[in-house]
């Protein structure tokens, strides 16, 4: 019994020490980017503390249009396609941040966003984003900064009053064609919607 509590404890010794690490490394690669430039270390040291560090070894949908914003992600290395329906409307690069619609509570996302290859990211939860927003004021205008680089006005600001251009599918589909589904279009470097609605787009144009 002594020597698992010992174990156990090294463990976790251990693992706060990988932590620590890694998070000292994730605030220095911040740094190294203009939009982050300008932070305090105790301003990245927040951010990171408060970041999940999601590492993805091929394309990756991190974000779905039409769906509730529930995170925002700061991208480390990779690249990253932002698709409006079956648009290619944007391309970003390490140090932008991903997920302006967070930031409002209840707001739908208004783009799909995905990985084109392996990618590093900081993911943040949108209650975790609340507090940091009012605690590193810069860090709101780096998400604007990257919103107005990389996305065209009629996105960064759609009409209150336009109708929803998509909707979800109400259907039951057996879960291991979902899976093929999923791996088919991640390996064609397309988002689930993306796929989705190409499938849809083709059936029905074949029995119409």
């Amino acid at each position: 019994m002594v020597l698992n509590k010992d174990k156990h404890l090294g463990d976790r010794i251990h693992r706060k020490a990988w932590v620590e690490l890694r998070e000292r490394d994730d605030a220095a690669r911040l740094r190294e980017f203009p939009t982050f430039a300008n932070f305090s270390d105790d301003d990245l040291q927040r951010l990171v503390g408060a970041a999940h560090h999601d590492s993805m070894s091929r394309p990756w949908p991190l974000i779905h249009e039409q769906t509730p914003a529930d995170s925002c992600f700061i991208l480390l290395s990779g690249e990253i396609g932002v698709y409006v329906g079956r648009d290619h409307v944007a391309t970003l690069g390490p140090g932008d941040v991903i997920g302006h619609s967070a930031i409002k509570g209840g707001a739908l996302r208004t783009a799909t966003v995905t990985t084109t290859g392996p990618a590093e990211v900081l993911r943040i939860e949108s209650e975790d984003l609340v507090g940091l927003l009012d605690a590193i004021p810069g860090l709101r205008g780096a998400i604007d900064e990257t919103l107005a680089r990389h996305t065209p006005p009629d996105l960064a600001h759609p009409p209150t009053d336009a109708e929803p251009t998509s909707s979800k599918v109400n259907a039951s589909v057996p879960a291991d064609v979902v899976n093929r589904f999923e791996q088919a279009a991640s390996t064609a470097g397309l988002s689930i919607a993306a796929a989705l609605e190409d499938a849809l787009t083709q059936w029905t144009e074949r029995n119409s």
